[in-house]
């Protein structure tokens, strides 16, 4: 009974770190997503190969955001990331710190659902309230 809980706590310490989890990416790939942008792989939901001419992986995170990275080419590695339709070269100094940013606001943006309805239901109610129609029908049921 012993060994049974042990094993239990070890697979859950596991599964609660992502080790189990399998990321089917090329080693540079997985090299730039763990070292470079420091994710990790329990923030990882989904990995998809993307149909182009560079190697490129879209990357599904748990709170279903996603971005792209993509191979610079002449064995440069995968340093292009394409977060909320905005390039990053992270090998420029310059640009690495603005995808770190993008990146840790496409992990916590809040997802807002909206269907049309709320919003025309919002735009009907302010106009419906300054017309005359609603004022002259209660002064049309006293003298009736």
């Amino acid at each position: 009974m012993k060994q049974l809980k042990e094993y239990i706590r070890k697979e859950l310490k596991s599964l609660k770190e992502g080790k189990t989890v399998k990321i089917p990416l090329p080693d540079d790939a997985k090299k730039t997503l763990l070292g470079l942008l420091n994710l990790k792989k329990s923030h990882i939901n989904n990995i998809q190969a993307v149909k182009s001419v560079k190697p490129t992986y879209r990357i599904y995170l748990n709170n279903n955001q996603s971005f792209t990275i993509s191979d610079l080419g002449n064995n440069f590695n995968f340093g292009l990331v394409n977060i909320s339709n905005k390039t990053y070269d992270i090998l420029d100094r310059n640009q690495y710190p603005l995808a770190l940013k993008a990146l840790e606001d496409l992990q916590t943006k809040p997802i807002i659902k909206t269907t049309g309805d709320e919003e025309s239901s919002s735009i009907e109610e302010p106009t419906e309230e300054p017309t005359e129609e609603p004022v002259e029908e209660p002064a049309e049921e006293p003298e009736a």
